[in-house]
């Protein structure tokens, strides 16, 4: 007997190591459950298949599952048993962060990656990672493309493309830090060909550069963005990771 438990949205998740090792026990398993599941007026059925089940996939598949997610150890299928039964979204979007880092000598620190196309140079910044904050992230990015030490200031802009990659859509956020080094030292030698302080207002007017990165530049230099904020009541398993609040003026 395969085992599972209630979920929120009226269905049931699938218990993976309950399956059957036979694969027409499988099959017979699965059906067998899909109808307790319609006679008990379930909606949905979960099951998440590590990759060592994987080859349950075309068992489910022919009962009608579908994929909804995955990552690089398990992927997770779905069967609405009606038609308008509602499941989470899949993530739709990736969140990368841009680093605006000015020292006191009012120069701006840029790179250029190895796999560049164009001669130009473009901010510090990378993916944010799961879990990761993005305060944390962008800090990471610049001292592992850069070996300077900045420290978060504020969130000064953001941007979305679609599509991206893989047909997901980008959130892209500009974060001003400020500089704790001054020497440039690139750990991440294998992604980043150069790293350097440019002149302000050398790198606006070098039309090599990229028209948006010499906008973003231009425009973000001065404004006020805003702050990483603390509030006591923002804790326990609800609380928001990361919350940001515009400045008093």
């Amino acid at each position: 007997m395969l085992t599972f438990k209630a979920d929120i949205f009226n269905g049931i998740t699938i218990n993976a190591l309950s399956l059957p090792l036979s694969h027409s026990d499988v099959k017979l398993s699965l059906e067998n459950l899909i109808s307790h599941a319609k006679s008990d007026n379930k909606r949905l059925i979960w099951l998440t298949l590590p990759i060592d089940q994987s080859d349950v996939i075309p068992q489910a598949i022919q009962l009608g599952f579908v994929f909804h997610n995955c990552s690089e150890q398990e992927v997770t299928l779905i069967l609405r048993l009606v038609a308008d039964a509602y499941a989470p979204f899949v993530p739709t979007h990736s969140i990368g962060a841009g680093a605006l880092v000015i020292n006191d000598d009012n120069q701006v620190l840029v790179i250029r990656e190895r796999l560049a196309t164009g001669k130009g140079y473009k901010l510090p910044g990378g993916h944010i990672e799961l879990g990761e904050n993005i305060h944390e992230a962008v800090a990471r990015e610049v001292f592992e493309e850069t070996g300077i030490k900045a420290c978060f200031k504020e969130l000064v802009g953001f941007a979305s493309k679609h599509p991206y990659q893989f047909g997901k859509s980008n959130i892209y956020f500009i974060c001003r830090l400020v500089p704790l080094t001054h020497q440039i030292e690139i750990q991440d030698t294998h992604e980043i060909a150069d790293a350097r302080w440019v002149d302000l207002e050398c790198y606006i007017s070098d039309e090599n550069n990229s028209e948006f990165n010499r906008e973003l530049v231009n425009k973000l230099r001065n404004v006020q963005g805003l702050v990483n904020v603390e509030l006591d009541f923002n804790q326990g398993q609800n609380g928001k990771k990361e919350i940001f609040f515009a400045q008093h003026e």
